[in-house]
């Protein structure tokens, strides 16, 4: 398919340059991105310190629209500083530990009145397949998209999504294929209206894969009454298994917000077989910095709790507590601290830690802190 996207990427290029000058086919190019710093320990009980730390970023080009057609590009790039100890929960490095530079994004779209079509490497937000932007680069997709607005608030999403590299991915510096050199087709549809009512339905079609198809549903509401707000989402998920019982995922959350502070709780529960997010965090509403529902298994259940504070427009504070149970009741818990601070309009920075207690095969107790300072350009 990408061998495809680079003919038609060429094709395009020329027949711009024989319509119009050179300066016609780049006039009005965006050029944006960030430059990202991160460190990163580790503490695993029982193993050692874990440390890591990056400077690199994101470079985007794209060329304004030329009869509806337009080029877009992105460069990342992670380069280790003073310390390179990649543990295996590290998503700073590349295959065999090495600082890399990836050609994240390469597509052609096209606009036709309320149709856009984009072909090839590009960042994608659905709900099992998405940046998940938690390292230094965000999962990025070889993928053909097609998205309609014919319909008044509502969307219509038809992909098919062939490769990924990113943060996620199974080598995060290079595009392999999914699902044993398969695909996965995908169709949603989103209903949104100034009220706060927004709606949502996916179907996913994943060849030759363990989980053959999901279908995925979510409603949430919000509302101001008088100046105070609150937020109820709902969600439904059912996952075909290729050999053995499908899963069943209910869930949903509230939360509250007053004058700055957020309170919120959220609630998972698993029937049947083993919860799977997909290519990225996933959408269950219980899922936190590192331990998500998939990770409990069968017959699972999972629980959050939270509270954000916004003291000042710059700065924000935040705790949650996660607790995962198993179908023999073993019990997992994750509490998450994080700090942001908007330093300007171009800058942030994030500090995250997470200390994990876990009985559940696969996990290990540790305690994680990761800083990130972006610069926004």
């Amino acid at each position: 398919m990408m061998k495809k996207v680079w003919v038609y990427l060429i094709l395009l290029s020329i027949s711009l340059l024989e319509a119009g000058s050179l300066s016609d086919a780049l006039s009005g190019t965006k050029v944006d991105g960030y430059i990202r710093a991160t460190y990163q320990e580790h503490n695993i009980k029982n193993n050692k310190l874990y440390k890591d730390d990056a400077l690199g970023g994101k470079v985007h080009i794209e060329t304004s629209p030329f009869y509806g057609f337009s080029l877009g590009t992105s460069l990342y790039s992670s380069n280790a500083l003073l310390n390179n100890d990649n543990s295996f929960l590290s998503t700073l490095r590349g295959e065999s530990e090495k600082s890399y530079t990836l050609l994240g994004e390469g597509f052609i779209q096209a606009q036709f009145g309320k149709n856009l079509i984009k072909i090839g490497r590009q960042e994608l937000d659905t709900p099992f397949a998405d940046r998940d932007d938690v390292g230094m680069i965000p999962n990025t997709f070889e993928a053909g998209v097609l998205i309609n607005k014919d319909l008044e608030n509502t969307t219509i999403f038809l992909a098919q999504i062939r490769k990924m590299a990113g943060s996620g991915a199974e080598v995060i510096n290079e595009f392999r294929k999914l699902n044993n050199n398969d695909y996965v087709n995908l169709l949603g549809v989103t209903y949104g209206t100034e009220e706060g009512l927004n709606i949502s339905a996916w179907y996913y079609s994943l060849k030759n894969a363990e989980v053959e198809k999901i279908f995925y549903t979510e409603a949430m509401y919000a509302e101001n009454v008088a100046g105070l707000f609150y937020e109820i989402e709902l969600q439904y998920a059912k996952e075909k298994y290729s050999v053995g019982e499908d899963a069943v995922i209910k869930g949903g959350s509230f939360a509250l917000l007053d004058r700055g502070l957020r309170l919120s709780t959220a609630y998972t529960k698993v029937t049947g077989n083993q919860a799977f997010s997909g290519f990225g965090g996933g959408p269950f509403v219980s899922n936190a910095e590192f331990l998500i529902i998939d990770n409990a298994g069968a017959d699972a259940k999972a629980i959050r709790y939270g509270a954000e504070w916004q003291s000042s427009k710059n700065l924000t504070f935040g705790i949650s507590k996660v607790s995962l149970t198993t179908e023999d009741n073993k019990e997992a818990t994750e509490m998450d601290l994080l700090v942001h601070y908007s330093i300007s309009e171009n800058m942030e920075m994030h500090l995250i830690y997470s200390k994990i207690d876990t009985s559940i095969v696969g996990e290990n107790d540790a305690k994680h802190l990761r800083i990130f300072a972006n610069y926004n350009f």
